[in-house]
């Protein structure tokens, strides 16, 4: 069984798509459509927040308060520029921070929720000549550290996150969560194609929880949006 991918609900938000980083794209949409916020949870965190698509689709859809944390000042600033035309003000605000300092900004263990959309390119490979491009597609293990670090920092006691990876990175990304007691529960591998490997996947769990893993029936690009 499979499921064509979807892009129609974020369709009716406008966003703003003069900087190339800060571009809704494939990673961006199923972000957005994907992270299932509980009824009950009232609060959510996106850990880098580039132009505010996802905390923005996120506050519209369900209601909640959503914090968006960016360290590049010029997205911060699109971000809340698109939360203005999208009539959603009151419920999103953006921080200009890196990852690693969100703690000086927010109280920590507040939040029911967090999602994030880290650079994807953990593993060795061809770089960029153009710093900035480096910045938003690529990182080490130490930023990725500091991701995850922010995560259990700022979630509530089972609090759930959603990480979208690139799937060659992904046992890392397990290792470094299970390091710090986060289980992993769901894993939702994205296609462009099935007769080629995923795209990237989608894992979801708890902190303090242990890892019982279900692989969900995979998500297919329909070809309009290969």
């Amino acid at each position: 069984m499979q499921r064509e991918f979807d892009p129609s609900p974020i369709r009716k938000l406008t966003f703003e798509q003069s900087l190339p980083e800060g571009r809704t794209n494939h990673a961006t949409v199923v972000l957005a459509l994907y992270s299932k916020i509980p009824r009950n949870a009232k609060k959510v965190l996106e850990l880098g927040s580039g132009s505010g698509a996802v905390s923005i689709f996120l506050a519209h859809t369900y209601g909640c308060e959503v914090v968006g944390i960016e360290k590049n000042e010029i997205l911060v600033s699109i971000a809340r520029k698109n939360a203005d035309l999208n009539g959603v003000m009151e419920k999103v605000r953006f921080i200009n921070c890196p990852v690693g300092e969100v703690t000086r900004h927010l109280e920590l263990e507040s939040f029911d929720v967090v999602v994030s959309n880290p650079p994807h390119l953990l593993h060795a490979g061809k770089t960029s000549p153009h710093t900035e491009r480096n910045s938003w597609r690529r990182l080490d293990e130490e930023t990725a550290h500091k991701f995850i670090e922010a995560t259990r920092k700022m979630l509530k006691n089972r609090g759930l996150f959603y990480f979208l990876l690139h799937p060659r990175d992904l046992i890392r990304w397990i290792r470094f969560l299970e390091s710090e007691k986060f289980g992993i529960h769901r894993l939702l591998p994205i296609y462009g194609n099935l007769e080629k490997q995923a795209r990237l996947i989608l894992i979801s769990g708890r902190k303090n929880s242990s890892s019982e893993l279900v692989v969900e029936s995979p998500l297919i690009f329909s070809r309009e949006e290969r």
